[in-house]
């Protein structure tokens, strides 16, 4: 999607699925305001809809909330204020690329004396009945202010989260509107117009540019075909060896090539004055067969991610192209390359890494006709290969498995840096293994999984159904199939990552329990699940006895086992639904989400003696106790912070009164 518009955007189904979700959370109708009026409303308020109905002059719904909310706007601050007819109400802007959008929040009357009011009114003026399907709440300002900085917050963290990630996707659709494959096909059959057309739009993506396409000529030349720019002439008549250090560089990386020394491209000439240079290898095979140079143009993380994956994009649709034009002598080609473009359509939004390596296996094997196949990435730590997806009649191989890198031919592949084809395990001067009986055939390759020139892992893939032996077509076939879904891995692998980093953020490093971070987070929505269902929650502190004392005698890894055992005892005893966290040293709370002080009192008691139990059983060094002290909202407390210091007061009591039980307010 290309962000013509902030109010465009804010306008899609998804931001308006979204906007209906905060809206039913927060118990507020959300209303959008563009430059050319209302966007959307995510909920009329019944009560507005009645008044614009009879346009009253005392009120003028809905033009005087509307003056109101722009009066209100001279802040950069959300903005709460009373309608006329005792709603309130709350205003906001955002801004993005220099265009303004406001959004508003309509609740219900403030106070029941607002409601008596409007009452009156409606009574005066014959007004119809209002069905009310529920009890009415009345927002006060104080609440209002609250809900209106959430949705201010939440709004414009999200937009900022997808305003770098569109950015990037804003030229890669440029490039993929501009050069998809219908086009391929069509400019294939004049090759100087394709290298032209393709000039053409790296221009147009990143700007008016330097740039040349060079293809290998028979006399192992590449040539320059077509160039741009301010260079355009002087690359007429250029070439490259193909014993070029630089042609060499890329073969060996298989990767782009960045130079600040002219002298590498040109000794002499004009040429000679180029600052610095990019030159994208498009590969066939393990033969460099094009190449794209950009010259005198500084190219971004962003733009070099967007090049390689146009170089990918173009590399597949050569060899696609090659595959087309053999189809009479390979008859196969045609449903290989339609394995390849579903794979490339159906790669897009696979982001799960579980879901994406099951996908390259089961696709591995239907382009190349083959039975069984696994996945296995490296772990650089221990310098084993994981299997992160397999398929077929291999029992022994199982996903998760580790093997120790230097005991594996796919080992072998991965120090060589070199894909490994395989016509007889048994005769091949490399391997010469016995063929072991799960195998069907003794053929089979193994294809190097690399990520920004970084060895990932590797593809297995064996057993032909007919029994045959694998070719050099098959692996230049596959390798290229593994090189295009590279990106997607990547993509995979660093989402894997970010869950991984998030997880991390809100969990305590030494017990793998929640930590003080997430609990603040927990609490606040637990105010706000009150203050809309009106269920109260429990809220408990738990310190052990004479912990200090054990560290001192005992030491620091005693005391770091200590915790992770009393961290343990205490997931495994409370609820589901409650929620562990350790807040500091030997400090734990919970949450105990929709429970009354009763309810919460025989929970505590209960934890307490499992842990007691357990303490004993686990024989450590000196007897170990625990105190605890016990809230409940609100009947204890009005706010997080009053919750803390309430609770915090009920365990300094169990303290004071000796330690190893239960106090609560």
């Amino acid at each position: 999607m290309i962000i013509n518009s902030l109010a465009q955007f804010l306008s899609s189904k998804s931001w308006t699925d979204y906007f209906s979700v905060i809206s039913r959370t927060v118990n507020f109708g959300l209303y959008i305001y563009g430059k050319n009026g209302e966007l959307f409303y995510t909920e009329e308020n019944p009560f507005c809809k009645l008044l614009e109905s009879v346009r009253s002059d005392s009120f003028r719904c809905p033009d005087s909330c509307k003056e109101m909310m722009v009066e209100s706007l001279q802040t950069n601050e959300p903005v709460v204020f009373k309608c006329r007819a005792g709603i309130i109400n709350f205003s906001f802007s955002i801004e993005w690329s220099g265009e303004k959008v406001y959004i508003g929040g309509r609740g219900g009357f403030a106070s029941y004396e607002d409601l008596l009011e409007f009452l009156k009114f409606a009574k005066t003026n014959d007004l119809p009945f209002i069905p009310v399907a529920g009890p009415l709440s009345f927002s006060g300002e104080d609440h209002a202010a609250s809900v209106a900085q959430y949705v201010s917050l939440t709004v414009n963290r999200l937009l900022l989260s997808f305003d770098d990630r569109y950015r990037l996707e804003e030229k890669f659709f440029r490039v993929m509107s501009l050069f998809d494959s219908g086009t391929f096909r069509a400019l294939s059959r004049n090759p100087e117009l394709m290298y032209r057309y393709i000039l053409d739009t790296i221009e147009f993506v990143f700007g008016s540019t330097s740039a040349a396409f060079m293809a290998l000529d028979s006399n192992s030349l590449y040539k320059s075909t077509y160039s741009t720019g301010k260079y355009k002439d002087d690359f007429a008549g250029f070439h490259l060896d193909a014993e070029s250090p630089l042609i060499h560089e890329m073969f060996n990386t298989r990767t782009y090539l960045f130079s600040a020394d002219s002298g590498k491209l040109a000794s002499s000439g004009p040429l000679k004055e180029i600052e610095y240079f990019y030159l994208f290898p498009i590969f066939s095979g393990d033969t460099i067969e094009r190449i794209i140079g950009i010259f005198d143009r500084h190219l971004s993380k962003e733009d070099l991610k967007i090049m390689n994956a146009f170089r990918d994009y173009l590399q597949l649709h050569f060899e696609n192209l090659h595959l087309r034009l053999s189809a009479s002598k390979f008859k196969k080609a045609d449903n290989r390359l339609k394995y390849l473009a579903d794979f490339s359509s159906s790669i897009v939004s696979i982001l799960s890494k579980e879901k994406l390596f099951n996908t390259l296996i089961e696709t591995s094997l239907q382009l190349m006709n083959a039975e069984q196949g696994s996945l296995m990435l490296l772990d650089h730590e221990t310098s084993e290969l994981v299997v992160e997806a397999q398929k077929g009649s291999d029992e022994v191989v199982h996903e998760r498995m580790r093997l120790k890198k230097d005991d594996s031919i796919a080992g072998i592949v991965i120090d060589r840096q070199e894909p490994l084809l395989v016509s007889d395990i048994e005769k091949d001067p490399r391997i010469r293994r016995e063929n072991r009986s799960r195998y069907k055939t003794k053929s089979f390759m193994i294809i190097l999984i690399k990520v920004d020139d970084r060895v990932t892992g590797v593809l297995n893939v064996s057993d032909k159904i007919r029994g045959d032996v694998f070719t050099e077509e098959d692996l230049n076939l596959l390798q290229s199939f593994v090189n295009n879904a590279a990106i997607a891995i990547e993509r995979s692998i660093l989402y894997k990552q970010t869950e991984e980093l998030q997880q991390l953020s809100i969990t305590d490093p030494l017990t793998g329990i929640y930590n003080r971070r997430y609990l603040s987070t927990r609490l606040s929505e637990e105010i706000i699940r009150y203050n809309r269902y009106k269920h109260p929650f429990s809220f408990i502190m738990l310190d052990m006895d004479k912990f200090k004392e054990y560290n001192d005698t005992f030491g620091h890894i005693s005391g770091d086992k200590l915790l992770r055992a009393l961290a343990t005892i205490m997931e495994k005893s409370l609820r589901n639904v409650d929620i562990a966290a350790r807040f500091g040293g030997d400090e734990f709370v919970a949450i105990f989400p929709q429970t009354t002080k009763a309810d919460a009192i025989h929970i505590t008691n209960r934890l307490k003696e499992k842990i007691d139990k357990a303490m004993q059983q686990e024989l450590f060094e000196m007897p170990l106790t625990v105190s605890l002290g016990l809230t409940t909202y609100p009947d204890d407390a009005t706010s997080v912070g009053e919750l803390f210091e309430k609770t915090d007061q009920a365990l300094y009591l169990a303290k004071r009164g000796g330690g190893n039980k239960v106090v609560y307010l």
